[in-house]
């Protein structure tokens, strides 16, 4: 900012100016002085404008990433619900697969048992057939010691 830089040169120019002897005053040329102060009247609108554009900007960028962070926030919150929801329907998925495999081994358990049911009852028809077989046999047998 220029304003600046002329209030140094005024400074300076007070400083190094020349001292009252026994005094804390000092003889400043006016010319000099009144050539800055005119040239800081100038300049000081100037920055003012310069500041505010800076100020504007300043909120321009506050109110941009105020947006942006909410629309980091929205996108974030989406995804949270996103990973949710995937992990309801994995939750589920899982559920309905526990389901269906419990009802598998309850259909083999219950083919497993009608399965070994029906091999017991023709084992036991065999048996039945067996025994009436061997019974004869018996019989016949017995017949022919019998008939000598």
């Amino acid at each position: 900012m220029k304003c600046i830089k002329i209030i140094e040169d005024l400074q300076s120019l007070i400083i190094n100016s020349s001292k009252i002897p026994l005094s804390n005053k000092v003889v400043v040329d006016q010319e000099q002085v009144l050539n800055l102060l005119d040239e800081l009247l100038r300049e000081l609108p100037e920055d003012l404008k310069e500041a505010e554009k800076i100020i504007q900007n300043r909120q321009k960028i506050l109110i941009e990433a105020q947006q942006e962070s909410e629309l980091i926030l929205k996108e974030a919150q989406a995804n949270i619900e996103k990973m949710v929801n995937q992990n309801e329907i994995t939750k589920l998925a899982r559920d309905k697969s526990d389901q269906i495999l419990a009802f598998a081994k309850q259909t083999a358990r219950e083919l497993r048992a009608g399965a070994n049911a029906y091999a017991d009852e023709i084992l036991e028809d065999a048996q039945n057939c067996l025994e009436k077989l061997l019974e004869t046999l018996k019989k016949s047998r017995e017949e022919l010691k019998q008939a000598n």
